[in-house]
């Protein structure tokens, strides 16, 4: 059985985001977060370390083997927590895992950057129009109705690199009916990310903004010239295939052909391996996804 690299898990460490796009899925109905709990999440992390990397006959190990874990902070915009998020960047490195980071990229500051890319083997950055109406109509816009530009991000991204040469940058897009006709060939080509993740939107929760899946090809055709750069995801191959835990420390994974999540418990309270084995992962699909990568890129 091959060995992968890395296994991602998805922490969304926060709800709360400044922007409010209309097709997102982490929404949790405003959770008790643990991170605002004391030390409830950085014993949770220290749960997950000793469950993923000291222990060898974990169960997940048992299925796919892999070498190094690494642990995805999510969201909502896990930046917003500030100082507590550094904190539990400090934390779980020292804890022994790689960091990566989804974020909308709008507090990702030169000062930031300069103190903390250092420590993360990957940085996404989620940006879904390169028009500012567009981007308006999705809801990837704060409070004043600003968002990052296509200049923007090419300089957040580019600073990044000379601060840290071996990070590794991804751009997620969720095509949905307001940017499936755009070209993104252009910014993409001048940004050469390590991956370009192209998502359908995906019915959770609600339908908004949603695509047929003769639009979403339709769009992947259109960026044939760059698709090596491409990790394309439509909704049947983003089912019980993600390791993902939730703002209040539990194992989820989206519902089959249905609104909502199914949830483990606690995992501080119920222990990793019983919340794993109390919602369903697809273990070949988690492994297909990465199919073209040597390591399982969230």
């Amino acid at each position: 059985m091959k060995n992968h690299n890395d296994l991602v898990i998805n922490y969304h460490v926060t709800e709360k985001c400044n922007y409010s796009c209309r097709f997102c899925y982490a929404q949790w109905n405003k959770p008790n977060e643990i991170h605002a709990n004391g030390n409830k999440a950085e014993t949770m992390l220290a749960f997950l370390a000793n469950y993923f990397i000291k222990n060898p006959k974990n169960i997940v190990q048992q299925q796919m083997p892999y070498k190094n874990v690494r642990l995805n902070f999510a969201g909502g915009e896990p930046m917003l927590l500030q100082k507590r998020f550094s904190r539990l960047l400090t934390v779980a490195k020292n804890l022994g895992f790689e960091l990566s980071l989804i974020t909308n990229g709008h507090f990702l500051t030169e000062s930031f950057i300069k103190q903390y890319a250092p420590l993360f083997s990957m940085i996404g950055i989620s940006f879904d129009s390169q028009l500012t109406l567009s981007q308006k109509e999705i809801g990837r816009v704060d409070r004043k109705g600003e968002s990052i530009s296509c200049d923007n991000l090419l300089h957040k991204v580019t600073l990044l690199r000379q601060v840290n040469p071996n990070i590794q940058i991804k751009i997620n897009t969720v095509v949905n009916s307001v940017n499936k006709y755009e070209d993104f060939t252009q910014l993409i080509s001048a940004i050469a990310p390590t991956k370009w993740k192209v998502l359908q939107v995906l019915p959770v929760e609600n339908n908004a903004l949603q695509i047929t899946n003769t639009a979403f090809s339709n769009f992947l055709n259109r960026h044939k010239k760059i698709d090596h750069f491409i990790s394309a995801e439509d909704n049947s191959s983003m089912t019980h295939s993600y390791l993902m835990i939730n703002p209040e420390g539990k194992f989820y994974q989206n519902k089959p052909n249905s609104n909502g999540y199914n949830y483990s418990g606690s995992i501080i309270e119920t222990g990793v391996d019983e919340a794993l084995q109390q919602v369903e992962i697809d273990w070949s699909a988690f492994s297909n996804r990465y199919k073209k990568s040597e390591a399982l890129y969230a």
